[in-house]
């Protein structure tokens, strides 16, 4: 990859020669090495090196955006110019406040060389071990192990410079039975060192052997302990629908015309923190702009969404840093997520379940139904448990769940203190930490043979 100072140097020259009046470079170089396996054996091994610098220039209030994956003076130049031609024949946008200028991000520990430097040989020792546990349990594991290391760099025509190296690492692992009955357990880190394989393929394992022969059950509200996963699912999708200014503008987010109401239960907080390494950390935005801590959810109020520098300017207020990629029209979001903890152990939220039941993770979640109520539809998967007096008792067959998200989540009786972390589903750097919650009267719909 190439080296911090050399990419900084290419920004920092190209914005030079730009003919537009102001001028933005992102450069975004990764490399991603994935080793995928399906009944315990390693079935696909890659790696992918990607390299993209992003010119967004402005010609008074006409905007124009190009990109080229060529890493050259020559590439960015004419991506810069292509870029002005387009501005030429845009219409004025009368919103744009200019490229801000922004003091240095804060430095992160968000680069580990352990992850960096993992080889293949060392990725199919991981899968080994998770398959010898799988085989003393006597099932079969399948998964993907994923490393991957970023640099990225933003320079701007009005002084911004900011440059950060970052790793993930990502371990899913599935155990599966002859049935096809199935359980699984995942984990996302900076540093490859924090993933307990064995510990994980054991979590699976013990999943997939609990979940044999589920029974059905009917449709109906139940109380449901939703695990890190499950939550974190959810919350994702609160993101992309609610929690950035543009949809809050657009009337999209069930917090238009809601802010400093109650909307959640007390025990709810949900805040962004690109500088937390609990999670896996982004300092700043695709604007340079440097990540502020953001409660989005206090103590179930709606207390604002994040901004970037359009749609903080339409507030008169100042971007959160969370401005997007400028080729992407959706608008600033999340991308290292907090559900805050609560002050309760995990056999406590067991024990205040009479009758109701134990959620590892959804599938197919869909949160585009009505999104000003939060209405979400989706499935449980890989692992659903019926709890019966405080004690798991058997494994059920999957549901579908239609809910208002609001409801259900105005419904939490009970927080963990421990937290888990997950990978964004759509992909990218970035996280999602979670604690398991208690939420009576979750409304399921539908049922499964399965």
């Amino acid at each position: 990859m190439i080296t911090k100072d050399a990419l900084q140097a290419l920004l920092k020259e190209s914005l030079k020669n730009s003919p537009a009046d102001e001028t933005e470079l992102v450069g975004y170089v990764s490399s991603t090495s994935l080793t995928r396996f399906a009944k315990s054996v390693i079935h696909q091994n890659v790696r992918e090196d990607n390299s993209s610098i992003f010119a967004r220039v402005a010609l008074g209030k006409r905007l124009g955006v190009a990109s080229t994956n060529r890493l050259t003076p020559e590439a960015v130049r004419l991506a810069t110019e292509k870029a002005t031609s387009m501005a030429k024949e845009s219409p004025e946008q009368s919103d744009f406040p200019g490229l801000p200028k922004a003091e240095p991000a804060a430095e992160v520990a968000a680069y580990s060389a352990a992850t960096a430097s993992m080889t293949p040989d060392e990725r199919a020792d991981a899968v080994g071990r998770a398959a010898a546990v799988a085989a003393a349990g006597g099932v079969s594991v399948s998964g993907a192990y994923r490393v991957g290391k970023l640099s990225m760099a933003v320079a701007n025509t009005s002084g911004t410079e900011q440059h950060y190296d970052a790793t993930d690492a990502y371990l899913s692992v599935f155990a599966t039975d002859d049935d096809g009955i199935s359980g699984s357990a995942a984990d996302y880190a900076i540093d490859v060192g924090d993933i307990d394989t064995e510990a994980l393929a054991r979590v699976a394992v013990e999943k997939c052997k609990a979940a044999a022969n589920p029974v059905g059950i009917d449709a109906g509200n139940y109380d449901v302990i939703l695990e890190p996963r499950a939550t974190g699912e959810i919350m994702e999708w609160l993101n992309f629908t609610a929690f950035g200014a543009k949809q809050v503008h657009e009337g999209m987010s069930f917090m238009t015309d809601r802010i400093g109401e109650k909307v959640m239960g007390d025990l709810v907080t949900i805040y962004d923190d690109g500088t937390d390494t609990t999670g896996v950390p982004i300092p700043f935005d695709f604007e340079g702009v440097p990540k502020r801590k953001v409660t989005i959810i206090e103590n179930g109020v709606a207390r604002g969404p994040v901004y970037d520098s359009v749609t903080a300017a339409k507030d008169g207020v100042e971007s959160t840093g969370h401005g997007s990629l400028s080729v992407f029209r959706g608008g600033p979001g999340c991308s290292n997520l907090f559900i805050a903890g609560g002050d309760a152990e995990f056999d406590d939220l067991l024990a205040a379940v009479k009758r109701g039941l134990l959620v590892t993770r959804f599938h197919y979640i869909n949160g585009l139904l009505d999104t000003r109520k939060a209405l979400f539809t989706g499935m449980t998967r890989d692992g659903t448990f019926l709890i019966e007096n405080g004690k798991i008792t058997k494994a059920v067959k999957n549901l579908r769940f239609n809910d208002s998200m609001l409801r259900a989540y105005s419904n939490v009786e009970a927080v963990t203190q421990k937290r888990g972390v997950a990978g964004r589903n759509w992909g990218g750097i970035g996280s999602i930490t979670a604690p398991s919650v208690l939420i009576r009267d979750f409304r399921f719909t539908g049922t499964t043979e399965f």
